[in-house]
Order: C-alpha cells, then structure tokens, then sequence
C-alpha cells in the first residue's frame, strides 16, 4: 500500500517519528491535556504548537488530537490537509473517513495511521496507531491512553494519511 501524502520512505519513516514523539509528549503531561469539542479543540495548529519544540496541547478532542499529531508529521514537507480538507483547521471523524487510504490488513497498520470506531460512515471516534496493536486514544472516554486497538468492539475502518 502506498502512502498518501507523497513523501519519500525516509519522510514518511520521519513523520511516524513524528507521530510517535507527539504521543510521548502528550503521554508526558495528560493531566495537562483536557477534552473539549469547543473552538480550543483546534489551538494546538492556530497557535503552531510544535512537537519538534516540546510545545503540548492543551484542549482536544479524538479527532482534533489526531489531525494535530498528523499535521505536525506532515506538514513540515509541506503536505496540505489530506486528513480532513480543511485546510488544517477543521474535521471530524466523518471528514478523515473521506480521505487517506483504507488499510485492509491488521498487519498493514503502521505508527499513524488512524483507527476509526463505530457506525460507519461517519463513525464517533478515532485513535492513532502507535505500533505492536496499540493506539493512543485521547476523546470519547477522556484521556490521554495507551489502549490495544480493539479495546472497543465497534473497530472499524484504518485509515493511512503517511
């Protein structure tokens, strides 16, 4: 499967780096990190929060922490918005449902790629793939957690954006 951002190997192995040092961060402070569906939800892009500074969110919500982790491995090549269209400032997991690639196979799930739970088509909640069957989930049921990928029974769709 190939990506979809159009990076090299080596960018793509970067931004899961990326990915994976923006979980650490947020995993560093989750009594920092809180849940809201307000307009906050989206400060850690309107005010350039970036991992590679150690700069954290402080208000997310699944999906806006998703894209947040995404824009920061992405971005910086340069990708625009292929999360959610919307130019990094707006989505849900019923917009990143629409974009990126589906991933079949468990075995073809890589670090961020991002794990969509409930009804399709819109589905309610996403967490990003962090590696050994493991997401990191910050949402629906507070957080921010470290989970196995099937700690709900309404997994669906993966969805890879690197």
């Amino acid at each position: 499967m190939s990506s979809v951002s159009g990076l090299s190997e080596a960018h793509r192995a970067a931004a899961r780096k990326t990915v994976l040092h923006g979980v650490d961060l947020l995993m560093a402070h989750p009594a920092a990190v809180h849940y809201t569906q307000g307009p906050l939800r989206w400060q850690g892009i309107d005010k350039n929060l970036l991992v590679a500074k150690g700069q954290c969110i402080r208000y997310g919500d699944c999906s806006s922490t998703a894209t947040w982790l995404l824009w920061n491995a992405l971005s910086v090549y340069g990708v625009h918005d292929i999360v959610n269209g919307q130019n990094w400032r707006a989505g849900f997991t019923g917009t990143m449902a629409q974009h990126g690639k589906r991933v079949v196979h468990d075995a073809n799930i890589k670090v961020g790629d991002l794990v969509l739970y409930g009804p399709a088509p819109t589905f309610e909640h996403v967490a990003v793939a962090i590696g050994g069957g493991r997401v990191f989930s910050h949402g629906s049921e507070a957080g921010p957690f470290l989970l196995d990928m099937d700690y709900r029974r309404d997994r669906g769709e993966v969805r890879r954006y690197i």
